[in-house]
C-alpha cells in the first residue's frame, strides 16, 4: 500500500498533545533547528500519521515525495528478492529519518513492526524553508553521512566478525537506540523485531542466533533474555 494512501484508520487527527513543543524526539530531529516561526510554519504543514504494525509507510518500488520522521514505535526496512523472499536490511526507531530524498521508485519497504507514529513532511515544504534555516539541510546531509556509515559497519559487521560478535554488536546498536540504563549500569532494550527478522539482518540461521544469545547470556554480557527484550550487563 502507498505510503501517501493510506487509509483513514492509519491516519491520526492533530490535537494538542500532538504539539512540536511536546515532541520526545524533536531535539534528535531537524526541528530541533528550527525558531518558532519555522515551528509555526511546521505546523500548518506537517501531518501526523499513526500506522498499525504490519502496515507499509513506504512500498519498495513506489514513488515517494515525502519525508518521515519516527516518533513513536519502530519499522524493519526490506527489499523483496526475485525468488519470492525477502531481505531485511535495517531498522528505524524513535529520532530516525526515512525517505530523506524524493524518488520515484523507494528502493526498500519501510514496515510497522509495532503500532507506530510518524510526522510527515512534504520534500517541497523543506526546499522552502531550508533557504531560512539552513541547519535543517545540514541535519538532512548529516542523516545522508550517518546512513552511509551505518551501511559500512553492516557491511564489516556480516564479513569479518564471527556470528556471536555480530549478535552483540546488533544488541549494543539497538541498545544505544532505545536502551534504558538502570542504577547498576545494565541496559534494558526492547526488541520489538521478531528473531527471525534478527537471523535476516545479521546473515544467520535462527538456530544460529539462538545459540548466540545462549552463549552470550553464559558469559554475562547477557543478565536477562525474553522474547521482546534483553537487558546487556554494565559496561
Amino acid at each position: 500500500m502507498s505510503s501517501l494512501t493510506l487509509p483513514e484508520n492509519d491516519c491520526v487527527a492533530p490535537n494538542p498533545l500532538s504539539s512540536c513543543d511536546l515532541c520526545s524526539v524533536r531535539e534528535n530531529s531537524i526541528c530541533a533547528d528550527l525558531g518558532p516561526r519555522e515551528l509555526a510554519q511546521v505546523e500548518k504543514t506537517m501531518a501526523r500519521r499513526s500506522v498499525v504494525k504490519g502496515r507499509a509507510l513506504m512500498e519498495e518500488g513506489e514513488a515517494n515525495d515525502s519525508l518521515y520522521i519516527l516518533v513513536q514505535g519502530s519499522f524493519r526496512l526490506l527489499k523483496h528478492l526475485e525468488d519470492g523472499r525477502r531481505q531485511i536490511t535495517g531498522f528505524l526507531f524513535p529520532g530516525d529519518f526515512v525517505g530523506v530524498r524524493p524518488t520515484d521508485a523507494s528502493a526498500y519497504t519501510a514496515e510497522a513492526l509495532e503500532d507506530s507514529r510518524v510526522c510527515h513532511f512534504p520534500h517541497k515544504f523543506f526546499d522552502a524553508i531550508a533557504s531560512d534555516c539552513p541547519g535543517v539541510k545540514d541535519r538532512l546531509i548529516a542523516r545522508g553521512q550517518t546512513e552511509y556509515h551505518k551501511a559500512q559497519d553492516h557491511i564489516v559487521l556480516l564479513g569479518k566478525k564471527t556470528a556471536e560478535e555480530r549478535v552483540e554488536s546488533f544488541l549494543l546498536l539497538v541498545a544505544r537506540s532505545i536502551g534504558d540504563i538502570g542504577e547498576s549500569g545494565a541496559v534494558k532494550t526492547p526488541l520489538p523485531m521478531p528473531r527471525q527478522d534478527i537471523a535476516d539482518y545479521l546473515g544467520l540461521r535462527l538456530e544460529t542466533l539462538s545459540r548466540s544469545l545462549a552463549s552470550l547470556k553464559k558469559k554475562g554480557n547477557i543478565v536477562e533474555l525474553s522474547r521482546h527484550s534483553v537487558v546487556l550487563a554494565a559496561r
